[in-house]
């Protein structure tokens, strides 16, 4: 397994085009780290560069100690998964797994020997006689996985593997990721659009947008501590709710003005909201840390309940404040009730607000 840095590297296209902005980061040895983002956001091509199917423009590429820029892709020690499964549909699971290993002339016990225990790692033992048409879509995946272990990569690189397959699968699948890198305790890098993939998964998350990167750390910190509204709205389902206003001061103490009603600034944002005073500013809050109250209080702003969505563990209340086009979104229990088209109250968890600069 190897360490992998990406120092200020860019891809900028003969049109003049940069599709990648300085990109930094620094992924440990034996570490999951996925890069997420909408698309176009220059994932897909980041781990194409690192891949070397793609060339760099600038910057350095470092894999364990080499700097891997103009090194071709087979001598990177790197494997790849894609999001089609590319796998031969005339040879059989076996013969797909140990095609690269017969390509490096590796003896055929060997080349047996871990086929075996790459399908023993991917739990497809007793399948390797069927072809790809026999198989499911979550076992093919497993196929195209055992193909790219089966050579002992220093880096794993995985894009999109799941987008193919349908919500339990992928959930499944996501289970059996995370059971063979805990297995392997290899380098693995992963590109994804969705974020619930990325926060399961990964020991950190880099979020990219237009070519750069936005912040980059572990789940916890990402959803916590967003450093930006793009992060902020992002990351979490619902998304993040955001309102717009202005951060003013009343006598010595510091607040958020918008039309619907005046939310106190916490302790912990003061100073932050100290230099926001007077500017317009974005207050953002997720839809668990949002309650409803029935009569008007402190940090309490009007609205209106529009819809209920009904998840069974969790219901949704999607709500509209008094002159925001966007509607907000509010988790409550099951077992609430609260009148459609009835005015009542947003009360939030100071604690758990933030504020954004625009």
């Amino acid at each position: 397994m190897a360490r992998l840095e990406l120092n200020n590297i860019q891809k900028v296209y003969p049109n003049g085009f940069v599709a990648v902005h300085g990109l930094d980061i620094d992924i440990k040895d034996g570490e999951f780290i996925s890069l997420v983002g909408p698309s176009g956001c220059a994932k897909s091509t980041t781990l194409r560069m690192i891949a070397g199917l793609e060339d760099i423009s600038g910057g350095e590429l470092k894999i364990g100690d080499l700097v891997a820029n103009d090194l071709p892709s087979k001598d990177r020690g790197i494997a790849m998964v894609f999001q089609s499964y590319a796998l031969f549909p005339h040879m059989s699971v076996e013969a797909n797994v140990g095609f690269g290993l017969k390509i490096k002339k590796v003896p055929l016990e060997i080349r047996k020997e871990k086929i075996k225990w790459a399908l023993d790692l991917v739990d497809l033992n007793g399948l390797g006689d069927r072809k790809p048409s026999e198989l499911s879509g979550g076992q093919r995946q497993r196929v195209a996985l055992a193909r790219a272990i089966v050579l002992e990569p220093q880096v794993l690189l995985l894009d999109e593997p799941l987008s193919n397959l349908d919500a339990k699968l992928r959930i499944k699948m996501r289970v059996e990721l995370k059971r063979i890198h805990k297995k392997l305790g290899s380098t693995i890098v992963y590109v994804t659009h969705d974020q619930s993939e990325a926060m399961t998964l990964s020991d950190r998350i880099a979020i990219m947008n237009a070519g750069e990167l936005m912040q980059i750390g572990t789940p916890n910190e990402i959803y916590n501590s967003p450093k930006n509204k793009f992060v902020a709205g992002f990351i979490g389902s619902p998304s993040m709710n955001f309102i717009s206003g202005n951060i003013v001061e009343d006598s010595g103490k510091i607040s958020f003005q918008c039309k619907q009603g005046k939310i106190n600034i916490p302790e912990r944002l003061s100073e932050k909201a100290k230099g926001m005073l007077n500017k317009q500013v974005t207050l953002g809050v997720r839809p668990e840390d949002l309650s409803i109250s029935i009569d008007e209080a402190d940090n309490c702003l009007a609205a209106t309940v529009v819809v209920r969505e009904t998840l069974g563990s969790d219901d949704f209340l999607a709500m509209e404040l008094e002159g925001v086009k966007d509607l907000i979104t509010v988790r409550i229990q099951p077992d609430e009730n609260y009148p459609l088209d009835k005015k009542i109250f947003v009360k939030m968890d100071l604690n758990k607000i933030h504020l954004f600069d625009e």
